[in-house]
């Protein structure tokens, strides 16, 4: 019976000793997820500015394109009004100079576009 209490025992501080271990396994797997919930919060805000800082580059970068293109389509716009002007000026020159013979041009255009626009009809 003596060997029966002792094996008893021996259960028991084995039983305690495992729950004990347990125990501190527990807590040490909650710290541990706690420092990886921390770990990850840190990396999502490092990589978060990250991105909004490029976010913010890239519509810099976008907007000077877009400028840039408009001051382009701006430049090709006065001078496509600088060479209507000078051909308006140049036709004028010449009506001014022969107008006969302008009219007769005018005439001639009228009478070709008037065939065309018939024989479409």
């Amino acid at each position: 019976m003596n060997g029966d209490k002792r094996t008893d025992q021996a259960k028991a501080n084995i039983s305690d000793s495992i729950g004990k271990d347990l125990d501190a396994l527990r807590a040490e797997v909650a710290r541990l997820a706690e420092q990886l919930s921390a770990y990850v919060d840190e990396e999502k805000s490092t990589w978060s500015k990250r991105f909004s800082q490029e976010a913010r580059h890239a519509r810099r970068v976008f907007d000077d394109k877009v400028n840039e293109a408009g001051a382009k389509a701006g430049e090709f716009g006065d001078a496509a009004k600088e060479q209507a002007a000078d051909l308006q000026q140049a036709a004028l020159d010449y009506i001014a100079r022969k107008p006969l013979q302008s009219v007769a041009i005018a005439a001639g255009i009228g009478l070709i576009l008037g065939l065309w626009s018939k024989g479409r009809s």
